[in-house]
């Protein structure tokens, strides 16, 4: 009998002076990638992956687990960051009352203190929010405009996301609708809290037939842009098309959307969501599609670090696609 075929590993920890050029060298492609409104925060992602970096930590933690499939580190190592945050006041101010009663910190406590004090210090954004605007009425059309921005951090495949969901619905500023608002005010309801969660989980494209069921609301634009994957040396590129030792950030960006006027892809690495269907379920979503009016545009820039843009260029190139790449100082 064969001995069966061991799984390939999706995770490995990451410490010391390997997880600090990570998260460093992450930080600063994150801040080199010249990010619009449509993708995740980028100081907020730099500060949480620096955050990460052990020279940053102060001897709590010198480690992090990455995620091979995305190059980044996982949900839980970002969640105890933000634990993290969320206690450092209470620490800094236990630390002084002890030195205040005359008690000398130890060297360990020290170093806890100073990590506490750079987390108190940095804007360090909530890993899931959900705003809500109201973009305009239209009292003709008794309509009311919303724009709704979903942030999080995947757990499923690691990296920083967000939605920008632009929709109309029939206004009613009373009574029961999935939006509410008062004159400018707009007012999230559970049940949108729970919806934008459900759709949020892949791209734009399905995120707008999975919103377009929605009685009452038409959806005029989704657009997902994320930060990673990450190709690093412990997360490395296909052959050919990094340098040895280089970093690149992917930059993805895809959008659905009625104000298109046809699909575009000129994304290297991934399709129109349609394409991936059998001919069966392609057509009945094609009608979805035609019913709905959006079409779809995929895209995708790199970050990459100091000596790798050239060999990056060149195979985009011999690929077809027209992506930018930021070479990163």
């Amino acid at each position: 009998m064969r001995p069966e075929a061991k799984a390939p590993e999706r995770s490995r920890p990451l410490r010391g002076a390997d997880l600090e050029a990570l998260v460093q060298t992450a930080a600063r492609l994150v801040l080199a990638g010249r990010l619009s409104r449509y993708y995740p925060d980028p100081y907020g992602a730099a500060e949480y992956l620096r955050a990460l970096a052990p020279s940053a930590r102060g001897g709590v933690s010198d480690q992090a687990v990455l995620d091979l499939a995305t190059g980044l580190p996982g949900l839980k190592d970002l969640v105890a960051i933000q634990a993290d945050r969320a206690i450092s006041a209470d620490f800094i101010r236990q630390s002084a009352d002890r030195e205040a009663s005359g008690a000398a910190l130890s060297q360990r406590l020290q170093d806890k203190l100073a990590y506490y004090r750079r987390l108190a210090a940095v804007d360090l954004p909530p890993l899931t929010r959900l705003e809500l605007k109201l973009r305009r009425v239209d009292p003709e059309r008794g309509a009311a405009f919303f724009e709704a921005v979903f942030d999080r951090y995947d757990a499923a495949e690691p990296g920083f996301v967000r939605y920008t969901l632009n929709l109309e619905q029939k206004d009613r500023g009373w009574g029961r609708a999935f939006l509410k608002r008062s004159g400018d005010y707009p007012r999230q309801t559970a049940e949108f809290r729970a919806r934008i969660e459900k759709v949020a989980q892949d791209d734009s494209e399905l995120a707008f037939l999975l919103m377009g069921q929605v009685e009452g609301v038409r959806v005029e634009e989704v657009t997902r842009g994320r930060i990673g994957p990450l190709w690093s040396p412990w997360a490395p590129a296909p052959a050919g098309w990094l340098p040895p030792g280089a970093f690149a950030l992917h930059l993805p960006l895809d959008q659905a959307s009625v104000n298109l006027a046809a699909d575009r892809d000129n994304d290297p690495f991934a399709t129109i969501y349609r394409r991936f269907l059998s001919s069966e379920s392609r057509s009945l979503v094609e009608a979805a599609a035609a019913g709905l009016g959006y079409r779809v545009q995929k895209d995708r820039k790199f970050a990459c670090s100091a000596g790798a843009a050239a060999s990056l260029r060149q195979r985009l190139d011999s690929g077809g696609t027209r992506s930018l790449v930021y070479e990163a100082s």
